[in-house]
């Protein structure tokens, strides 16, 4: 790495051969911010250039000397982007997408700026590089029990990414829980061609006497949340959590028990 400090006129530019490299989660039809930041600060903006593309080479935005330049921008992203002008003098090029869809999942984006090289010549290169993850939250969970069959099954529907399902029987003997072990679980996922959004089904076996309550969790990697429902064995119905952030699915969970 190097670091080469010269002066262009009253623009003290400071440059390195690092790329700082984000990954970004976030939830479809929202706005997200591309968060980037020059080592210096211009002294004025006619003495800034930079632009954002995308991995297909699609410019975002533009920005040369002081002045946009919308002519520039693929019309993908038309009347989509936000700026900071008031934090572009401090070297901050970050920009907000608006109307995030699951087309731009894994979506790469870079920010090129100018700045110089060891030798003083001044061209473009890559300060930022963000991958982003977009995620839709799962809804209509729900948890059956067939006596008959000694069958427990799990759903959801209309969700991204595919979710991670696990599921945690409560014993009557001991008043302990374990986690089931994936060799014990079926689960099936399918995907819509039209808008990619998973719905799946998730079933484990219960033999019957031996547990008070059953519980699955649909976990959602890129989000980080973890929706669960419980089933009371031989009484109640399920009952489906209100959606919450865990870090990971552990054997301490708290059982939702059905009245």
């Amino acid at each position: 790495m190097f670091v080469a400090l010269l002066a262009f006129g009253s623009y003290l530019l400071l440059g390195s051969d690092a790329t700082v490299e984000h990954n970004i989660n976030t939830t479809a039809h929202e706005s997200v911010e591309l968060l980037c930041s020059m080592n210096t600060s211009p002294a004025s903006l006619q003495n800034l250039r930079f632009y954002w593309q995308d991995e297909r080479k699609y410019v975002l935005y533009s920005f040369n000397e002081g002045k946009e330049m919308p002519e520039h921008i693929n019309e993908l992203y038309r009347d989509r982007i936000t700026t900071f002008p008031q934090e572009m003098i401090r070297g901050n090029i970050s920009i907000r997408v608006k109307s995030i869809t699951l087309e731009d999942n894994k979506r790469v984006f870079e920010a090129f700026a100018e700045i110089s090289d060891p030798r003083g010549i001044f061209q473009f290169r890559k300060i930022c590089t963000i991958t982003l993850h977009v995620a839709v939250p799962y809804i209509n969970v729900s948890l059956a029990v067939n006596e008959e069959t000694r069958t427990a099954v799990c759903s959801a529907q209309r969700g991204f990414p595919e979710p991670l399902v696990k599921w945690s029987l409560h014993f009557l003997s001991n008043n302990s829980q374990c986690l089931v072990a994936s060799s014990g679980v079926t689960t099936r996922a399918v995907q819509d061609p039209q808008d990619h959004l998973y719905s799946f089904s998730s079933t484990i076996g219960v033999q019957r006497g031996l547990y008070q309550s059953v519980t699955c969790f649909i976990h959602n990697p890129t989000l980080n949340v973890t929706l669960n429902a419980t089933r009371t064995l031989n009484k109640g119905e399920a009952q489906r959590s209100v959606p919450g952030r865990a870090v990971a699915l552990t054997v301490a969970v708290v059982v939702l028990l059905a009245r």
